[in-house]
């Protein structure tokens, strides 16, 4: 599709609509024959690449200025082998697709919340979600990959095969290595029915509500307890601001309500769903309120060891109070610890495994004239937080501004996927601001 076409401005957007980058062409690819053909298409004549699937990069990076954007998120195959525990599927599918197949065979994959993320972009990052705790990362569950190179070659890639491209995909696949047309994932065991839902309170009450959820998870040995924690309007957009926590008790019912106790012991919450449900349900619902063509700006971080503090509560509780717009959030997006902790900081490209709490400062707005105050916000708000973080960033919520970005998403391992980079792309054929340099 071409800048001369009726539907291009529609195919073009992204999740963030602030991002008006125009590409020369988007090729919507049906299979990885597609794919590889956008790939020769775009290096013989010579133009920058960028990859699409769920369009949700949250800094624009998967559409290129003039260039070919290879959009797979039309390969949306999925197939499930409940003898295995495995699921292969086309990397422009969402997790709630794969849901509705894999948990009829009471089997769930590392899923995220927001439906139209795809699990490619999710999973190749690191791929946080509520289930992250009690089974690991996204990454982590990979199996196997088809990825198609910079000459156009498709090459099967696993732990067995091009062992070395495995290991830079799992936490780096954006970051130019190729394009991933097919992913296998293992599979958990969930129960049918879980405990879960969300509670909230009033933003009055935030400073004890983070007190409790810190403590929650000090020392905490049971990872089967997977809540998460947000600072919203409810009702959203329009009504006033709140704290709540969310998630399920991915065990026994009968063993949940100890596990629950120090979250429902917070006194006069504004509402609260807890109870039994369906692992299917719960997701379904944190998932509407996550809305698709809003402007946006993210910025975050981890918080350090004894980060998450009262000074950091009160930054945060004032810093979301002051948002100019009813669509922004505050996300606490991940439980670390437990299996995720497990995997060694070098046993994947994705070396976020230490810190406890990501926090994502997340600015949603409508139109251009609210542009510079939601931005000023943003800024202000992570500046004043910034003492409290590490300087790590999750790669998934790439920021365009970070300086030292080699250090904050990949750390130590950042060397390691420069050699992988000179070994797969030596002519740096996927290239973007934040691709992987060659040494």
């Amino acid at each position: 599709m071409t800048p001369y076409e009726p539907d291009y401005e529609a195919v073009r957007g992204l999740f963030n609509t602030r991002v008006r980058t125009r590409p020369a062409l988007i090729a919507r690819c049906a299979d990885t024959q597609d794919v590889a053909a956008a790939i020769r298409f775009a290096r013989e004549r010579k133009l920058p690449i960028a990859v699409r699937g769920g369009g949700h990069s949250a800094s624009g990076l998967s559409l290129v200025e003039d260039g070919v954007v290879v959009d797979v998120g039309g390969m949306r195959d999925i197939s499930v082998d409940p003898e295995a525990r495995t699921a292969t599927v086309g990397p422009g599918v969402g997790w709630r697709d794969i849901d509705r197949e894999t948990l009829p065979h009471g089997l769930a994959g590392p899923g995220g919340e927001c439906p139209t993320v795809s699990n490619a972009g999710y999973s190749l990052g690191g791929g946080y979600g509520p289930l992250g705790r009690t089974f690991g990362l996204g990454c982590d569950h990979i199996v196997r990959l088809q990825v198609v190179d910079a000459a156009g070659r498709t090459l099967e890639v696993s732990a067995d095969e091009h062992p070395d491209l495995f290991w830079a995909l799992r936490g780096a696949g954006g970051a130019g290595f190729g394009v991933v047309t097919q992913l296998t994932y293992r599979l958990n065991p969930m129960p049918e029915t879980v405990i879960g839902g969300i509670v909230a309170w009033p933003l009055d009450r935030a400073a004890e509500v983070f007190a409790a959820y810190r403590d929650l998870y000090a020392d905490r040995v049971d990872e089967r307890l997977a809540l998460c924690l947000v600072l919203t309007t409810e009702p959203y957009p329009e009504g006033e601001p709140v704290i709540a926590m969310y998630g399920a008790y991915i065990g026994p019912v009968d063993e949940a309500a100890e596990h629950f106790a120090p979250v429902l012991a917070i006194a006069d919450p504004l509402f609260s769903t807890i109870g039994e449900t369906r692992y299917l349900d719960v997701m379904t619902v944190l998932g509407e309120e996550i809305v698709y063509g809003l402007q946006s700006k993210w910025l975050g971080g981890y918080f350090s060891a004894d980060g998450f503090d009262e000074g950091a509560f009160a930054v945060l509780a004032e810093g979301f109070r002051r948002a100019p717009s009813g669509f922004s959030m505050v996300r606490f997006d991940l439980l670390a610890g437990g299996a995720v902790a497990r995997v060694p900081t070098d046993a994947t490209a994705f070396v976020h495994r230490d810190s406890l709490h990501y926090v994502s400062i997340i600015a949603q707005w409508g139109g251009d004239e609210e542009t510079d105050a939601n931005v000023a916000w943003i800024g202000g708000f992570h500046e004043a937080l910034r003492p409290y973080l590490t300087g790590e960033v999750y790669q998934n919520y790439a920021d365009r501004d970070l300086a030292d970005w080699p250090a904050a998403y990949y750390g130590d391992n950042y060397p390691r996927l420069q050699q992988v980079k000179a070994q797969y792309d030596p002519q740096d054929v996927f290239h973007h601001p934040q691709s992987i340099r060659l040494p």
